[in-house]
């Protein structure tokens, strides 16, 4: 069984940790480098819907805090990073719930502008501030971001999963070494001081996963396409 994964993203990172400090018992492939296509693919809604694939279902959730609400909630705008990205999906999503309007420009801009009355989503990798998750539960759209999408059955995958978060809270330290090494993205130091927010949290509520469906296909209408 093949497992394909984005490990620069936190969708990835219990498994990462699992296969190390844990048991895996599968091939774990990281999509950001590779085209090779897991007979499990793990990765945010958005993407799953824009490489919708014959044959595959959503069979988990993975509800995880990544991003952070800086500055002025009063702003009319939201500045975030390059369209198409889940940050981009996550602030057009708080943007139609709110009455707001997007722009996306790099994230040191997006910065400066929340330091100086404006309003950014970016990951809490760049800096930390109110989670945009709290905020989106408070307002009844909080829903998996992330899913697990496939052919097969998934048990020793989710199972895997499940591990892999457990490891994530009871070693800390080391599980920081193994997602900034494995990533190349996240120096330790930051991982250290982040790693305790993601909270990652496994679903397989058919409820859950509907919600999903629902709320991203609001900001990209393929999502509605996808099966559970």
């Amino acid at each position: 069984m093949l497992v394909s994964a984005p490990f620069a993203g936190p969708v990835s990172f219990p498994l990462l940790v699992a296969k190390v400090l844990g048991h895996i018992d599968f091939d774990l492939e990281n999509s950001c480098n590779s085209d090779k296509v897991g007979d499990v693919i793990l990765d945010s809604i958005t993407n799953v819907a824009k490489n919708r694939r014959e044959g595959y279902k959503i069979v988990a959730g993975i509800y995880v805090r990544m991003y952070s609400l800086l500055g002025n909630k009063e702003s009319k705008v939201i500045y975030t990073i390059r369209q198409g990205t889940l940050a981009d999906y996550n602030a057009r999503l708080y943007a139609k719930i709110t009455g707001k309007s997007v722009i996306n420009t790099t994230l040191v801009d997006a910065l400066s502008k929340a330091e100086s009355g404006g309003l950014a989503i970016v990951g809490i990798e760049a800096k930390v501030g109110e989670l945009l998750e709290e905020e989106l539960k408070k307002l009844g759209y909080l829903a998996p971001q992330c899913v697990i999408y496939s052919r097969i059955n998934a048990d020793k995958v989710l199972e895997a999963y499940e591990e892999g978060i457990r490891l994530m809270k009871e070693r800390k330290n080391e599980a920081s070494l193994i997602i900034s090494s494995a990533s190349n993205y996240y120096s330790q130091d930051i991982m250290k001081k982040i790693i305790h927010i993601y909270n990652h949290q496994l679903t397989t509520n058919k409820d859950d996963l509907r919600k999903s469906i629902n709320v991203y296909s609001l900001v990209l209408p393929d999502v509605k396409e996808l099966e559970v």
